[in-house]
């Protein structure tokens, strides 16, 4: 086998995954419908008589990242048995097209199966509320219209972060063999904690006169007109450093479990 990426040889791979754990995908696919069913069911009983699509939005958040944190956790479960995995690693293919079948069903295909499931709910929700109108004037229906601001302004920033949470979950299905949902979890909160502990040290310390909010550094002066100077980086480097955060995780995280996919041993 050839150590170069082959598409051939990927292609040749997704269809062995699917028609593999077809019985399981569907049944998954069928699990999640149902399970975002009940969770509709529940808002349509306790949440009227005033319903509000923001709050189907909120649902939509938390299902995807907990369902797709789950999910990404469990990609790799078949390393945790040897017979398994010895035949998992054996397979005719280099472990980049391993790693981009799985990133595949457990990141696209289960999004996408998630938006349908999702939106189907939806809709199907949204129509039995305008019935119950009909029925009950006093019922109404609040829809999201504005999303340039409020909620829907900082949607897009959740969904940046779900790619990159479940890269991160992926990276914590090739690293560890039990328990992967709970120590990744373990090990996403203490990253978080060592990052937010680093940031306060340095205001508190660093730039104990002074602010900071990433992009600019206001210097208190006493010696200039306004009482402090500023210190800005450039409008191109900003958008950079802003595309980096928003992007460049997930792409990260792939690339640290196809390093460590490569030394992986059973």
């Amino acid at each position: 086998m050839a150590a170069s990426f082959s598409f051939s040889r990927l292609g040749k791979l997704l269809t062995k995954q699917l028609f593999e754990n077809a019985r399981l995908y569907t049944f998954s696919a069928l699990a999640l419908f149902g399970l975002l069913a009940l969770v509709f069911a529940f808002l349509l009983a306790v949440g009227g008589p005033n319903y509000r699509e923001e709050g189907m939005w909120l649902i939509f958040i938390f299902g995807l990242f907990i369902s797709g944190s789950i999910f990404a956790s469990m990609a790799f479960n078949m390393l945790d048995s040897k017979d398994k995995g010895v035949y998992w690693l054996s397979l005719p293919a280099t472990h980049l097209e391993k790693l981009v079948c799985t990133i595949f069903f457990t990141t696209v295909l289960f999004t996408a199966v998630y938006c349908l499931c999702f939106f189907s709910i939806k809709s199907l929700s949204i129509l039995f509320i305008e019935g119950m109108i009909k029925e009950k004037p006093y019922v109404s229906f609040t829809r999201l219209t504005d999303y340039e601001h409020g909620f829907g302004e900082v949607l897009p920033n959740f969904i940046y972060a779900y790619f990159a949470i479940q890269a991160f979950y992926l990276l914590g299905a090739v690293y560890f063999s039990r328990f992967t949902f709970v120590l990744t979890t373990v090990a996403g909160a203490l990253v978080i904690f060592a990052f937010g502990y680093f940031i306060t040290r340095i205001q508190n310390g660093m730039l104990e006169h002074n602010s900071w909010d990433f992009t600019a550094l206001h210097q208190r002066r006493d010696d200039v007109k306004d009482g402090y100077l500023l210190y800005s980086v450039s409008p191109t480097i900003s958008n950079m450093l802003k595309y980096l955060v928003q992007f460049a995780w997930a792409p990260l995280f792939w690339v640290v479990a196809w390093f460590r996919l490569k030394e992986k041993e059973i």
